[in-house]
């Protein structure tokens, strides 16, 4: 006869013996030697015997920020220009912000890095954008540090920095700083804003999204998009945030907090409620030449800039204003007052925001930095954009027949490329160029409790770059950056704390030296002389065309001394390559 051996009866008998002797110790087995260690946790400093009363206890090390920190608020607008703010100049409203600005210091010489991705890694990590991956827009690895297309390990974040030191980190909006294929939700959350050091996040993940239906994350999960009538994404996030501060207030810990707010605004596609619009439909049918005049004219009156400032002429691929047709002065003009409305409805959610601060009792002990992340955006071209941000083109007359539909749902407009010219004014160029008009940007700070206030909205004119507000956050609370994060060695900072020039007018400049390149475009500042390179895609590096300006006594480069003064113009071509090698700026790539 033959047996059919039973594998599942033999896996039972086995584990029936195997419980019966744990369950039955052998007859010598002692209790262990209340003298001995049991050391099975790492890094446990305590000692672990038989039981709590033998034993000794290790508690927790919970991070407190030290007594007296502030709290510290970012506020990041998208696109904006030099003088599209009222107290840079604009004639759009923007009462909110101009309130900061009386209560704080305006800078007039306050530099980004042209374009949004890049200016937001060097605000958030305090170092060159090269340096910790980000050379260009959020997006595929090259190969190369320079180009990672999101943050390295090796430099943490403000966020992360102030969340180890006993913050409550949160931020809305904006983020792009990973690529588009790990937005999915399928996708590792490892580059996704709680992972680099926010508490709670709600906002966006890419470069722009539509204002009135945004793809939305909250946390590290996927929303549904928004789809009700009145419903804005830059008051949505000004709901959250506040939400985000009254639980954190309410949950009493006594931790101070950071708040990331980065608006959508003023990126295209460029949306507002119509009653914000309607206001601006008859102030810019004088068009871009008046209204840059008009700025510029502001800026000398209320001594932003200094009185005896040259503006360059205009751009010279931008058409005049009367030699545009009726029809095109007719819709141009429109484009540029959904801008305006667009502005404004911003300074009105940041208005609410700070009410919120003041009537919560925690304003005056808050360091708040508004800034631009680069300037006006040109992407669109002369003739603008009218249904997507980039090349969604209609005619004159199509135009004319949708007029109304501008900044609403109905559109996602960027406007015309000379409106990008005025919205920079005094200065050249826009968003992507290494000319001023790129990377001369607004900034606003305000600190109630810890810079006395102006009530004038103070100008200070020392050379202060993007990388130096994270330093100057660490330093207002009393932080060191660690050499050493999460187990990864730290990039050092290249920013400094501008901490004393917050203080004192005359303090000198956080440096004297910054290096800026953008797809191939390079220059560099030193000791009030600046240098940019003019480059052509596919063209060697060593066939560029330079131009040397005397910042110090031309404040909107005016006049390109770069034939005068050659053997001053090579030497800064020089220390470009050397503090190009330090920061981590190389390999070069054009786009």
């Amino acid at each position: 006869m033959t047996f059919r051996r039973n594998h599942a009866l033999d896996r039972l008998l086995v584990a029936a013996v195997t419980l019966a002797a744990i369950a039955v110790p052998a007859a010598t087995s002692q209790a262990p030697d209340a003298s001995s260690t049991v050391t099975p946790y790492t890094g446990f400093g305590g000692v672990v015997r038989t039981t709590t009363a033998d034993s000794t206890p290790a508690p927790l090390v919970i991070p407190h920020a030290a007594p007296g920190s502030p709290n510290v608020v970012f506020i990041v607008l998208d696109d904006l220009g030099f003088s599209d703010l009222q107290p840079y100049g604009s004639e759009i409203a923007t009462p909110n912000i101009d309130a900061l600005a009386k209560a704080g210091l305006r800078f007039n010489n306050f530099q980004t890095h042209a374009i949004c991705s890049t200016t937001r890694a060097a605000l958030l990590t305090g170092r060159v954008a090269h340096a910790v991956g980000m050379k260009d827009l959020a997006g595929n690895d090259t190969g190369f540090p320079n180009a990672r297309g999101r943050i390295t390990p090796a430099a943490a974040t403000i966020a992360q920095m102030l969340q180890t030191s006993g913050y409550s980190t949160y931020g809305v909006g904006k983020w792009h700083l990973l690529p588009h294929a790990d937005m999915l939700a399928s996708s590792p959350r490892t580059d996704w804003p709680l992972q680099k050091g926010f508490d709670r996040f709600y906002g966006f993940l890419s470069g722009w999204t539509d204002q009135y239906h945004p793809s939305l994350v909250e946390d590290n999960h996927s929303l549904v998009t928004p789809d009700r009538p009145g419903y804005h994404f830059t008051a949505d996030i000004v709901d959250h945030a506040i939400a985000y501060l009254r639980e954190g207030q309410q949950a009493n810990t006594g931790r101070p907090f950071f708040l990331y707010l980065a608006t959508g605004a003023v990126h295209a596609p460029h949306q507002a409620p119509p009653e914000y619009i309607e206001k601006y439909k008859a102030t810019y049918t004088k068009g871009w030449d008046a209204i840059r005049a008009e700025r510029f004219a502001r800026e000398k009156a209320m001594g932003l800039i200094p009185s005896d400032t040259v503006m360059p002429p205009r751009n010279a691929d931008d058409k005049a204003w009367n030699d545009l047709s009726a029809d095109e002065q007719k819709v141009y003009a429109r484009y540029m007052a959904v801008y305006a409305g667009f502005v404004e409805h911003t300074d009105a959610q940041i208005g609410r925001l700070i009410a919120y601060l003041k009537q919560s009792g925690q304003f005056d002990d808050t360091i708040i930095f508004l800034l631009s992340d680069n300037g006006a955006a040109p992407e669109a071209g002369p003739e603008g954009s009218f249904t997507t941000p980039y090349g969604g083109r209609l005619s004159i007359e199509e135009s004319l027949a949708r007029l109304d539909d501008l900044g609403t749902e109905r559109s996602e407009e960027l406007y015309q490329r000379a409106w990008a010219m005025a919205s920079v004014s005094p200065f050249k160029k826009y968003k992507l160029s290494m000319q001023l008009g790129g990377v001369r940007d607004p900034l606003i700070v305000v600190w109630p409790n810890g810079i006395a206030a102006t009530d004038d909205g103070t100008v200070r004119s020392q050379f202060v770059d993007v990388i130096d507000v994270a330093p100057t956050v660490l330093d207002v609370a009393g932080l060191q950056a660690p050499a050493v994060f999460a187990g990864v060695p730290q990039i050092p900072i290249h920013g400094r704390s501008i901490l004393s020039v917050l203080h004192d007018a005359q303090a000198p400049a956080p440096r004297d030296t910054q290096v800026f390149e953008l797809r191939g475009e390079r220059a560099i500042y030193r000791q009030g002389w600046r240098a940019v390179s003019v480059h052509e895609a596919g063209t060697p590096y060593d066939q560029d065309r330079w131009e040397l300006y005397d910042d110090a006594h031309d404040y909107a480069e005016a006049k390109d001394l770069a034939a005068e003064q050659p053997d001053r113009l090579k030497a800064l071509q020089d220390l470009w390559w050397t503090e190009a090698r330090t920061d981590g700026v190389l390999p070069l790539t054009a786009r």
